[in-house]
């Protein structure tokens, strides 16, 4: 791709100043819009897939939204070479833009390979490859109550212990959740949060991350006597469900969140080195990440 850059260059000379306009022709490889894709495969419902296109260095922008492509072509491919091909839903109005392609009621199979490719005309064809992880279930869900959250008024916190089997291999684990309740107190009231767990241990905890779970690696866990301490600021006067959501997650999930959470944390500060976005799409951009989760719910009732 070769984009022409305009050059004033001033020539000084002793008696007087006159400018030279001069145009240089620069050849910008790899610039050309390429197709993006953004999946996560879990068995929900529906298996989707955002599929946009990428925007060149020298292009502007009208406005920070994804230019997303509806006239292509999505396919998932299973390890047996069957293509099945994805329906497309548009859900643009004239304020905003927003489009999809699915696969309803597919069933992922554990330790499976699984392809998406897409292809759109005048781009080239791109692919992701992704494992289904394997289910690691929650073994045992413990908690104990800490006493009043000196940080949150009417609540307490609560220290929980999740065990779980680390399988063998390299593994990465995901920690969500959240809570619902209705008011003992107060009719038609009701509490609505996400978990927000926060882990005792240290290591476990990412400045850079901005959502609202764990996200952690291996690195330092047991075995089949791992475990996972964390705390939770809990609500008096709720008579509450806790929906934990544990989550064996695949490395491209792991490094995407990472990367993407260190590119924030680092945005506008001039001294911080550029983080690139981890990608695993051949002939294009994006990320193809999936998760396999296993969900505990206690009832919880604190008394105020």
């Amino acid at each position: 791709m070769k984009k022409f850059i305009k050059i004033i260059a001033p020539i000084f000379f002793l008696t007087g100043t006159m400018g030279c306009e001069q145009f240089l022709e620069v050849e910008l490889p790899g610039q050309e819009p390429r197709l993006v894709i953004n999946s996560l495969l879990e068995n929900s419902d529906t298996i989707r897939v955002y599929l946009t296109k990428s925007s060149g260095i020298l292009e502007g922008n009208e406005y920070d939204g994804f230019d997303y492509v509806k006239d292509g072509q999505v396919f998932l491919k299973t390890e047996d070479g069957t293509k099945i091909p994805f329906g497309f839903i548009d859900n643009s109005n004239p304020f905003e833009s927003f489009a999809y392609y699915y696969l309803a009621g597919y069933d992922l199979k554990e330790s499976e390979q699984y392809e998406i490719l897409a292809e759109s005309p005048e781009f080239k064809e791109i692919s992701g490859q992704v494992q289904f992880p394997e289910l690691t279930p929650i073994k045992e869900l413990s908690y104990k109550n800490l006493g009043p959250n000196a940080n949150s008024e009417n609540s307490d916190l609560m220290e929980f212990t999740l065990k779980f089997d680390d399988l063998e291999g390299r593994n990465f684990y995901e920690l969500t959740g959240r809570i619902v309740g209705r008011s003992t107190t107060q009719a038609n009231s009701f509490y609505f949060s996400d978990l927000y767990p926060k882990p005792v241990n240290p290591a476990y905890e990412r400045d850079s991350w901005t959502y609202d779970g764990i996200l952690f690696n291996d690195i330092l866990l047991n075995g089949k006597d791992s475990e996972i301490v964390f705390r939770v600021s809990i609500p008096k006067g709720f008579d509450l469900e806790v929906e934990f959501n544990f989550s064996h997650v695949t490395e491209s999930y792991y490094r995407y969140e990472e990367t993407v959470g260190l590119q924030g944390y680092n945005r506008g500060d001039f001294l911080s080195q550029p983080v690139l976005v981890y990608s695993n799409i051949q002939n294009g951009m994006g990320i193809l990440k999936a998760r396999n989760t296993h969900s505990k719910i206690l009832k919880i009732l604190l008394e105020d």
